[in-house]
């Protein structure tokens, strides 16, 4: 792939950074009005829903890890403004990417990076906060899929990998609990349904060792990569 495509991919990657860090200097300006900054862990766990052909994400990929910084401004009593910078990594699920042994075998795995803006209304103010909202963002999306042959470090090694870049857009409706432990530190228990719709067929060849093809491969057979973020964020007061 050109070196021209990759530069412009880290340019907005970049881009969506330094948007974080400005939200993350605003909030710090309203920290009188109840402003919180942290991290989260969690689990990532892939989706079947509005898949094409009855094929979804949670067909080609296991459920992976979750980690990310966010904020969190409690402006009033019931409602909250937000942003979140996530990274998630999903293996893939190698029932789905099953070749013949004897021509080799295909790796793959799913990373995204996205960055959120959401809003939530809370049913109490109390130290237990159960909430609903809803998230919107970009995701950026970096999927590897390699193909090792059977002959590979000899002539007729057919062995080639596939890297997917793409930015999408996406949203996600939310729920969890907030626990306040003290004045200065919530915990967050959070669940989202993240919702990337419309990825592209990109197909591949892979070929035997006299160069014949042996299987064509859609490097995106899912068309989304719907799933759910299960989350325990630790934020403190600034």
């Amino acid at each position: 792939m050109p070196a021209f495509f990759y530069f412009t991919e880290m340019k907005r990657l970049l881009f969506l950074i330094f948007i974080v860090n400005g939200f993350i200097v605003c909030f710090q300006a309203k920290a009188q009005e109840g402003v919180f900054i942290g991290g989260k862990i969690g689990t990532a766990l892939p989706l079947n829903l509005t898949g094409k052909d009855d094929l979804g994400f949670g067909d080609v990929a296991s459920p992976g890890i979750l980690i990310g910084i966010n904020g969190l401004w409690m402006y009033e009593k019931r409602l909250s403004l937000g942003a979140e910078l996530n990274y998630q990594y999903n293996p893939a699920d190698y029932d789905f990417w099953d070749i013949d042994p004897q021509y080799g075998d295909i790796t793959a795995h799913y990373q995204t990076i996205s960055l959120l803006f959401k809003g939530d209304y809370y049913f109490s103010h109390r130290d237990v906060r159960p909430y609903l909202g809803i998230a919107f963002g970009g995701f950026y999306i970096i999927n590897d899929l390699t193909f090792i042959s059977s002959y590979a470090g000899t002539d007729n090694d057919r062995s080639v990998s596939y890297k997917t870049n793409l930015i999408k857009p996406g949203y996600a409706p939310e729920a969890g609990v907030v626990f306040r432990l003290n004045k200065k530190t919530l915990l967050n228990v959070n669940l989202k349904m993240i919702l990337i719709p419309n990825i592209p067929d990109q197909y591949e060849e892979v070929y035997d060792e006299n160069g014949y093809v042996i299987k064509v491969i859609n490097k995106s057979p899912q068309a989304n990569q719907n799933h759910l973020q299960l989350s325990v964020s630790l934020l403190f007061g600034v």
